[in-house]
């Protein structure tokens, strides 16, 4: 969230009186790092509020174990709110390709839907055992909801199933007509809700999909996930249907825009491709990890609306070194091509919340671009090997954020997808840097442009990591 001036005193002091009740929880924990138990099985999620339902009607004599409990706060207070996975598995502990298909959390609020209450089961999950009309291994899931500001029902049906001895390759099919987003790597879903309900900071920008697909999921035990998906979707404009928050003003909310300048409803078949490496970023090294993934949406085909024919490719990293006790250097990069006619909701954004923090929301858009988030963070060593930083305790950081981005008319007209990289120079970068204090759960930042902008600052309320 950004705020002005006296909001920023006001957070400060909540944050202030935080600090200390965040010592005083976790100072007496000797354990290991939080993620242990998910380096041994890197793509078993970790819940925060402990076993499924299911599980629980099944063992009605379950007790919740109170070393379990402190387990889940470090987790929760390393990872946030939504990147560990621990309310819901969402986009963040799910394949890269989740988002193809409506992605909210079961319930939340935005300027679109209001409150948005729903019953729902996740998709796209690998530890999930269990039978449906007597055929081993395979899993329902969706949703049924209700938004109170729309009044629309949204849904979504479907099934997957594991197979093999090993249960590493997973088949699903969905049918849907729910909201969605594309900006769902900028903030957390469910921070998001957060923001909107209480400050009317509402980022996210929303479509509907109605439509279907159908995908394919591989993955091996620890360092390597491939997925397939194919969809075919009607996408439509939503508009803003409330202006409500606790605490905010109503003028706050940005407009939802349309999906594009020109159409207000457009049909896509697209065929997507992504490969990650290493996702849960398990470490390699004592002192150092990385991951990547590679993605392409393709979308130039004769059932998509002929206006509106495109392929969109991104790819992207991230590395964690840990430089010295307690210090830790993070860094990601992403990049996005697009060629062909995207329409405007699938274009090329930076700016703001999650990319760069000192320039305004989502200024920058086109059809390329490249972002690079630089944070060091400081603060108290585990008592691992490398003693990394223990993250769900207070630290310090400092960030860099550069972006670059351009329309490429040469992409326009189907021209290769590495076509005008070369124009990314250093002196045509957007760059950002600023300060920070907090853990994975509650961070204060402050971000500075560089150039460019006024040389106002920008505050950040966060309850998430920026990745």
């Amino acid at each position: 969230m950004r705020y002005n001036y006296n909001s920023f005193w006001i957070f400060l002091l909540l944050f202030i009186l935080f600090v200390p009740i965040t010592q005083n929880v976790y100072a007496q924990q000797t354990g290991e790092e939080t993620g242990e138990e998910e380096a041994e099985e890197p793509f078993r999620r970790s819940v925060i509020f402990g076993p499924s339902i299911e599980e629980l009607l099944e063992d009605p004599a379950f007790e919740f174990d109170e070393t379990e409990i402190e387990r889940n706060a470090r987790y929760l207070a390393s990872t946030g709110l939504d990147l560990g996975g621990g309310f819901e598995a969402g986009p963040y502990y799910s394949n890269s390709l989740y988002s193809q298909y409506p992605n909210l959390p079961a319930v939340h609020f935005n300027r679109v839907n209001g409150l948005f209450i729903s019953i729902k089961k996740e998709r796209m999950q690998w530890y999930r055992r269990s039978s449906f009309l007597t055929i081993p291994e395979i899993q329902p899931h969706g949703f049924l909801g209700i938004g109170t500001a729309s009044g629309n029902v949204e849904y979504a049906f479907g099934l997957e199933r594991l197979f093999g001895e090993s249960e590493r390759f997973m088949l699903g099919a969905e049918f849907h007509r729910a909201t969605g987003t594309e900006d769902y790597w900028r903030t957390g879903l469910i921070e998001n809700t957060i923001t909107s309900l209480f400050a009317s900071y509402d980022y996210l920008d929303y479509y509907r999909s109605d439509g279907f697909g159908i995908y394919a999921v591989y993955r091996t035990n620890r360092l390597l996930e491939a997925a397939f998906s194919y969809n075919a979707d009607s996408f439509s404009s939503l508009e803003q249907e409330t202006s409500f928050s606790l605490f905010g003003y109503s003028s706050t909310y940005r407009p939802n825009p349309p999906i594009d300048a020109n159409a207000d409803e457009i049909d896509i078949d697209s065929y997507s491709f992504s490969l990650s490496i290493n996702p849960r970023n398990v470490l390699l090294t004592e002192e150092f990890t990385i991951s990547g993934f590679v993605g392409v949406e393709l979308a130039d085909n004769g059932r998509t609306d002929s206006d509106y024919r495109y392929s969109k490719y991104w790819a992207g990293t991230e590395l964690y070194f840990n430089i010295d006790e307690g210090s830790v250097l993070n860094w990601r990069l992403r990049a996005e091509s697009i060629t062909g006619t995207a329409p405007d909701f699938k274009a090329a954004y930076l700016g703001g919340i999650g990319s760069l923090r000192g320039t305004p929301y989502k200024f920058y858009k086109g059809n390329q671009s490249i972002l690079s988030n630089m944070e060091l963070k400081i603060g108290t060593p585990g008592l691992t090997t490398g003693r990394w930083l223990r993250t769900y305790n207070m630290h310090f950081l400092a960030f860099l954020d550069s972006g670059w981005v351009q329309q490429n008319e040469n992409l326009e007209n189907n021209g290769g997808l590495f076509n005008g990289f070369g124009e990314a120079t250093l002196n045509r970068f957007q760059h950002d840097a600023g300060v920070g204090i907090g853990n994975g759960v509650l961070r204060l930042e402050v971000a500075w442009p560089l150039n460019n902008f006024e040389s106002e600052p920008y505050f950040w309320i966060r309850f998430n990591p920026t990745f």
